[in-house]
């Protein structure tokens, strides 16, 4: 028996064996000192699982974001996955355990291959470490519940969408694929409907074709890629609502313009990749959904 059962069963036997008003005194404190144990243990495990919680989501976001370093790096150049171990991309050497850990092989070794001590970008440790970062982030907004391992995908996604976007001009499927799962599982675990989350998805690629194509009508030159069509159906999916749309095309489109802005200051061409500015419009109307509502206040229109 521990303390807090004795102290509620000696209470009880107080209350018959004494008179009333002591008895109650002594219920009442009894029950008083139970409650604050109960406040106690849960802060104390709190206090333990807490911090166990965010190291395992850092471990498990870096996992992943080392699974996506290799998914970006192969397939943009035809290669498979799963089928040949892990090799440095100069001098082909097979890497070993110690090769790949996360962000630490890369540190441990400064950012060299240990065989032929070729640079290695800092692509890699970036990528895990943003992964583990956002997974992180989503078990602090969420907590350890299904909504957060879907808000971790959909950071995985995006930090998949700005690294090939940016180094090859193209949003892979297998990633439109994952967000738009993640999207599904977001919703289902919020209790939202099915149907108006589709009919949200199928506006955004209705969207985005009509931009595709009417740039293209107007100036004879793409200005949407398909990447960038599909990938507004996954926000569409994740947005859950056609009118949400809305402030969304107009955030990305501010963001396009910095991206723009920037890429052709660090001497890159007019021409830029748009899916990142689409990912952090995303992000933004996902997690931050106050800036939605500052949309519609500031041009007079109520969601």
């Amino acid at each position: 028996m521990n303390g807090s059962c004795f102290l509620l069963c000696l209470a009880h036997l107080l209350r018959v064996n004494v008179g009333t008003t002591t008895s109650s005194r002594w219920l009442a404190f009894c029950h008083e000192a139970v409650d604050n144990a109960t406040k106690n243990r849960k802060r104390l495990v709190f206090m333990i699982e807490m911090p166990f919680l965010w190291g395992l989501a850092a471990l498990v976001g870096a996992a992943v974001g080392s699974f996506i370093t290799l998914v970006t790096h192969r397939l943009p150049l035809g290669e498979a996955i799963g089928m040949t171990r892990s090799r440095c991309p100069k001098c082909k050497h097979v890497l070993g355990l110690c090769d790949l850990m996360p962000v630490l092989s890369w540190l441990f070794a400064r950012g060299r291959c240990r065989h032929c001590h070729a640079r290695i970008s800092m692509r890699y440790p970036l990528t895990e470490l943003a992964c583990a970062l956002g997974a992180v982030g989503a078990l602090l907004l969420a907590g350890f519940t299904l909504e957060a391992l879907a808000l971790a995908g959909l950071w995985w996604c995006v930090v998949a969408i700005f690294v090939t976007d940016l180094e090859h001009y193209i949003i892979l499927d297998e990633v439109q694929i994952a967000l738009i799962g993640f999207g599904l599982l977001y919703h289902d675990a919020l209790g939202n409907a099915l149907l108006p989350v589709l009919a949200s998805g199928v506006a955004g690629l209705l969207i985005g074709l009509a931009l595709k194509y009417g740039f293209l009508y107007l100036r004879q030159k793409d200005g949407l890629g398909l990447g960038d069509v599909k990938l507004l159906f996954g926000v569409g999916i994740w947005l859950g609502s056609s009118i949400a749309l809305v402030p969304f095309l107009f955030f990305a489109g501010v963001l396009g313009v910095v991206c723009g802005l920037l890429w052709r200051a660090l001497g890159h061409g007019a021409q830029f990749p748009f899916g990142p500015a689409l990912a952090m419009a995303l992000v933004m109307g996902v997690v931050w959904p106050e800036a939605t509502q500052y949309f519609w206040q500031t041009y007079g229109v109520q969601n």
